[in-house]
């Protein structure tokens, strides 16, 4: 049985991936998976950014990009529920839900408070 316990190199067009087992591993059944991983991972089908933003535009219509809009990706790329984030920002989760829909203005104040908060130019809400 072929085993390593140093590192070993796997070379592919994308990438060349350096692997340091821990414990000795059988090299060629890893070399497998990697690969294996490696090429279901070209298989994927990818979709253009420019695709994926006409289909929410169409979903969300006058919706898309919006102050309210803005808060909601945002929020969600930072993994945090509305009523986290408006503990965070020290408001009512309510009042946050109404900015999401538009419903409430934010005021320079509470972007700010945003952008700090969720890592993004809060000049994006004005």
């Amino acid at each position: 049985m072929n085993s390593v316990s140093k590192e070993f190199v796997i070379h592919h067009e994308l990438a060349t991936v350096v692997v340091t087992p821990k414990v000795r591993l059988n090299s060629a059944r890893l070399k497998r998976e990697i690969k294996a991983a490696v090429k279901k991972y070209d298989d994927e089908t990818l979709i253009p950014a420019s695709v994926v933003q006409r289909e929410i535009r169409k979903r969300l219509g006058s919706y898309y990009e919006t102050p309210g809009y803005y808060i909601r990706v945002y929020r969600y790329r930072a993994d945090l529920t509305q009523a986290a984030l408006a503990k965070k920002a020290e408001m009512r989760q309510a009042h946050l839900s109404e900015m999401e829909n538009n419903k409430r203005p934010i005021g320079k104040v509470n972007a700010r408070k945003f952008g700090k908060l969720l890592g993004f130019d809060y000049r994006k809400l004005l």
